[in-house]
């Protein structure tokens, strides 16, 4: 197997959840294109993976976006950081035709895992995304999150409960 999803989140504070949740998503676009790269594996495996990265990509990082758009971005408007915040908004329009696209190519891939012609495919998407999500993380992670760790214990916990109850059933 190529990746697990892993288990429940290790760190407890806003910052941590964040890069935890930083972690998956460079985790998942890695194994997408490291799929394009893998003719070698049984197709079983490639269809697990891509299923793996379908589910990631099409429901956990919405909840990601959801997490920096509504409950990060309204937060920090006013700390010296709104260019980064008008470009973190930005590049998440941005992604979602790439995600699109991704996800498309994870499931012709995974409907045809022995497929050259769809492995090249989300081969070069993959790339893009890795390039793409990369440049947008680093952004957060050396501009934004530092003022996130400054906010006030309060408004962190009022951050961390919003990120829990995107994440519970029904929410």
């Amino acid at each position: 197997m190529l990746v697990n999803l892993g288990g429940p989140p290790k760190a407890e504070t806003l910052v941590g959840l964040l890069l935890e949740c930083h972690e998956r998503i460079r985790r998942f676009s890695r194994l997408a294109v490291e799929l394009s790269r893998r003719a070698d594996l049984p197709a079983g495996e490639v269809g697990d993976a891509c299923a793996r990265c379908e589910r990631y990509f099409s429901e956990a990082l919405p909840l990601h976006v959801a997490d920096e758009e509504d409950s990060l971005l309204p937060r920090l408007r006013g700390h010296a950081v709104d260019a980064a915040l008008a470009a973190m908004h930005a590049q998440h329009e941005a992604h979602r035709p790439v995600l699109v696209e991704l996800l498309t190519a994870l499931r012709q891939l995974r409907e045809a895992p022995s497929s050259a012609p769809c492995r090249a495919r989300l081969g070069a998407v993959a790339q893009r995304a890795v390039t793409d999500f990369e440049q947008h993380l680093t952004l957060e992670e050396q501009v934004l999150f530092p003022v996130v760790a400054a906010l006030p214990a309060e408004a962190q916990a009022q951050v961390v409960a919003e990120l829990r109850a995107r994440r519970r059933p029904g929410a």
